[in-house]
């Protein structure tokens, strides 16, 4: 992802990662959230639901489009929902 400069990434999962674990102590929990959040510092959403934008897009032919995701104003969090639009 860093390679092709890409700014965020969001999924329609709750984790955003392979749960359980797969290794029995669970030193892998979260490997994906240390490598693009930690180390790349690319932004993560989960749980978004993708459904209509993916028509929509497959509709016009193309999976091009802007996204804005501004977040709540909330002080002292390490996350926070957003309020998402997507323009075609």
């Amino acid at each position: 992802m860093r390679d092709h400069d890409v700014a965020g990434c969001v999924n329609d999962t709750y984790a955003y990662e392979s749960f359980p674990p797969s290794e029995p102590d669970w030193s892998d929990l979260l490997a994906v959230h240390m490598l693009q959040v930690r180390d790349m510092g690319l932004i993560q959403g989960q749980n978004w639901n993708l459904e209509e934008l993916s028509v929509a897009c497959a509709e016009r032919g193309s999976g091009g489009f802007l996204l804005v995701a501004n977040p709540e104003p909330f002080v002292g969090a390490a996350s926070t929902p957003v309020a998402p639009v997507a323009v075609l």
